[in-house]
């Protein structure tokens, strides 16, 4: 049970960032989670087709609650590949952001130091 806890915290550090920053769920809620099912959906299928090619094998750990749900497929891997989309869309919508509110460099504009007339 110790790594599903591990996910569940950082998953709901995660959401304290998100609502805090307004950055993805709580910025369009109904898209967000779209997304998420969408990307965690993918990453299942991943998973599902490297575990069939012998890719992925699990091993047991006493870390782990031993909840299988598939064939090689512990619970504990559908919580990660949710915390690993949800992350994801938060770095990206805070990059974005932080973007948007960085200044832009001058491009011969009054400030421009390499105008002539300016002086610095």
């Amino acid at each position: 049970m110790i790594y599903l806890g591990i996910l569940l915290f950082l998953l709901a550090c995660m959401a304290l960032l998100d609502a805090r920053f307004t950055l993805f769920v709580f910025a369009a809620p109904l898209r967000a989670l779209l997304c998420l099912a969408a990307g965690t959906g993918f990453f299942v299928l991943w998973d599902v087709l490297a575990i069939e090619r012998g890719i992925f094998v699990h091993k047991e750990s006493e870390l782990m609650t031993g909840i299988m749900v598939g064939e090689q497929f512990p619970l504990e891997e559908v919580f990660f590949l949710v915390f690993l989309c949800y992350c994801s869309m938060i770095a990206v919508a805070g990059t974005h952001r932080l973007g948007a509110r960085s200044p832009r460099p001058s491009r011969g504009g009054r400030n421009d130091p390499k105008e002539p007339g300016n002086v610095s």
